[in-house]
């Protein structure tokens, strides 16, 4: 479950509702914009499943300190969104058009810097392969060219049928106690009460859809090499090295077929920007000026600190020590 270090909304990062948009989002200006950049200053960050905007919520404010204007949006049918339409209507095509409405919302007549994390990945898949011209770079991170390992099918399975025969209150009662037997440990009782209210308000159809793209989605692994090629698009895979998602090797393969570099974040597991966003910060901000593959492998690998469970600075922590790049 990706699970968001603090849920307080720091300095600097507002709550949107923009009216042109079918979502909330988070927004963070900077002060001062990049330097040496002259594609694209905005970046948008898509979620994958179960998660939200409020997944990089670490991340937000210290991008915008780098010079970033930096939006993190929920997809249709998370938490407070609502969702596209009944079941079968939330796929990742169908998304995409949420994704490109907040693009435009956030950088008229401009491309951004394209993240999509987990789901998102193939989410924002979607926006690569039908609106090139909205995208400066792709980044996707922890997720991969196709449907989940098979032997993931069966929890998803379970929570579909759940989904069709429960309310959701109890099927968070179900999966809490899941999660918390495979190792799940909010950092505070706020964040632990934020999942489950975020959980319980997701829409069943559109969370039944989530669930079946990850079991079938295709892979347009080539054809997305193709327009990244044709349009000049830039991207990059990053994965965590303890990922349990997609195989990691999985992963490494994708980054090939697309002609881009794979990054893998030492001591991190499925969702970077929650678990390290000091490291993801660092190596976002390198894919994002285009420095080159080198260059973001050092960047990444800088010595920093973790970000604490509140937006206060705290103690040090594991730091970076290595990034590996294919």
């Amino acid at each position: 479950m990706s699970t968001p270090p603090f849920i307080a909304i720091p300095d600097g990062v507002a709550l949107c509702a923009p009216g042109a948009c079918p979502v909330p989002v988070l927004l963070a200006e900077p002060a001062t914009p990049v330097t040496g950049v002259t594609n694209a200053h905005d970046v948008l960050l898509v979620p994958g499943f179960t998660g939200s905007k409020e997944d990089y919520i670490a991340v937000l404010a210290p991008l915008a300190a780098r010079g970033w204007r930096v939006a993190a949006m929920d997809l249709p049918g998370q938490g407070a969104a609502p969702p596209l339409g009944p079941r079968g209507s939330n796929l990742p095509e169908d998304l995409a058009g949420a994704v490109v409405e907040v693009a435009r919302w956030l950088a008229p007549g401009r491309p951004v810097h394209l993240v999509g994390h987990s789901m998102g990945g193939l989410v924002t898949r979607a926006v690569v392969l039908a609106h090139p011209e909205l995208v400066a770079s792709w980044t996707i991170v922890c997720s991969g060219p196709g449907p989940v390992p098979v032997d993931r099918f069966e929890t998803l399975t379970m929570l579909q049928h759940l989904l069709a025969s429960q309310p959701m209150a109890e099927v968070w009662v179900i999966k809490e106690a899941l999660d918390r037997a495979g190792g799940w440990s909010p950092p505070s009782p706020e964040v632990a009460e934020f999942c489950a209210q975020r959980f319980i308000a997701n829409d069943p159809a559109a969370l039944h859809d989530a669930a079946e793209t990850l079991m079938t989605a295709p892979d347009l692994t080539d054809e997305a090499a193709r327009v990244l090629a044709r349009h000049r698009i830039p991207a990059a895979v990053v994965t965590g090295a303890l990922d349990d998602a997609w195989p990691i090797a999985e992963q490494a393969s994708m980054a090939e077929r697309l002609g881009c570099p794979w990054y893998e974040l030492p001591g991190v597991g499925h969702n970077p920007s929650t678990e390290d966003p000091v490291a993801t910060v660092e190596l976002l901000d390198a894919i994002f000026t285009g420095a080159p593959a080198g260059t973001v492998a050092e960047a990444a690998a800088a010595p920093g600190r973790r970000t604490p469970a509140s937006p206060a600075p705290g103690p040090d922590a594991t730091t970076i020590t290595d990034v590996a790049q294919v």
